[in-house]
């Protein structure tokens, strides 16, 4: 009867509060991990944060209860945060120093925000572009056209224009519902390979698996793991996430009698550097501190990339909707003046 109410509490609470924002649960980990670092204890830090975070009161308050209920930290947290971050927490419950982790994370899911925000920016560009490009082919349509077939009584010459530019957008529409169907069929390991051919976003898709991976393997390492236990810790884990995916993949490939470092360099997603810290026979808290420098210098190099790529996409996009302009003003200024001239027939 206790663990049914206690599960009917844990229900209501996940319908009731919502998840933290992205920002939250960096802003959240952060503070938690420096409370955790001056000496504090879980509970400690979650009452000193309760009384600092006004807009994280609900949150708070249900994650003490948990605790004071005898909830583990990650089964309370599971509720607030992503899968990517519930992966850690449990595995660092499971098999290494909960505390130390959240020290780490706390340090690290600044500069994930930042990776992130910074992928997302490249991806949105040429979608926020080419959103332009449709609304101006939707205003065309819509707008003046419907004009145009005012001035003249035919609507032969401006309907030509209106089936070519439907038939662009339904074939559009077409190719880009065809490319999303195929991708979500695909499992992680498969879109990761597509990704590292394709020559605008390859050098990118490297950087971001290398440094994620390094990342992640450093933080578990300096929470008292041993790698073959970070690869098969993971790879359990009930989750649709890349690195449970990547993890599975690897212990695939150790089970079949190879190294960790033959399995990087065999996939074009990783930076082949990285193979390196593999191969030195490295103590765990020694290829910790190795692989936390590694992830830095790979993210200044995702910055980089991110900048230079976003500088190159700029004139490519500018140049095709300077080209649908003129086509557009092309499509305008035919059907006036086919209408202006039957006007002195």
């Amino acid at each position: 009867m206790k663990h049914f109410w206690q599960a009917k509490l844990h229900q209501q609470r996940e319908q009731h509060f919502s998840r933290f924002k992205s920002s939250d649960q960096v802003q959240f980990f952060q503070e938690l991990g420096d409370l955790l670092a001056s000496g504090y204890s879980i509970s400690e830090s979650i009452d000193i944060m309760k009384d600092a975070h006004q807009k994280w009161q609900q949150q708070l308050s249900a994650i003490k209860d948990g605790l004071h209920e005898g909830q583990t930290f990650p089964s309370v947290m599971s509720m607030y945060v992503n899968q990517n971050i519930l992966v850690q927490l449990n595995l660092a419950h499971e098999h290494g120093d909960l505390s130390t982790t959240l020290v780490k994370m706390g340090q690290n899911l600044s500069q994930i925000a930042q990776q992130q925000n910074k992928v997302k920016q490249v991806m949105h560009y040429p979608i926020i572009l080419l959103a332009i490009l449709g609304a101006m082919l939707l205003g065309l349509k819509f707008f003046l056209y419907p004009i145009l077939n005012q001035w003249q009584n035919s609507s032969q010459e401006t309907g030509v224009y209106d089936g070519r530019a439907i038939a662009i957008l339904m074939m559009a529409l077409l190719l880009i519902t065809i490319i999303w169907r195929s991708w979500r069929r695909m499992n992680w390991i498969k879109r990761l390979n597509v990704m590292s051919k394709i020559p605008i976003i390859s050098l990118m898709t490297k950087t971001v698996v290398s440094y994620q991976a390094s990342q992640q393997i450093a933080s578990m390492l300096s929470g008292g793991l041993t790698l073959p236990d970070i690869i098969n810790a993971i790879a359990c884990q009930n989750s649709r996430s890349a690195s449970v995916y990547l993890a599975q993949d690897a212990q695939k490939f150790l089970k079949a009698g190879g190294q960790i470092d033959r399995y990087i360099l065999s996939k074009q997603f990783f930076n082949q550097s990285l193979a390196g810290y593999f191969m030195r026979g490295y103590t765990p808290k020694t290829l910790a501190r190795y692989l936390d420098y590694y992830a830095k210098t790979q993210f200044k190099l995702l910055m980089q990339q991110a900048d230079r790529l976003i500088g190159t996409l700029q004139p490519i996009f500018f140049g095709i909707i300077g080209i649908a302009i003129i086509g557009l003003y092309l499509s305008m200024l035919l059907p006036m003046y086919h209408a202006i001239g039957g006007l002195y027939k």
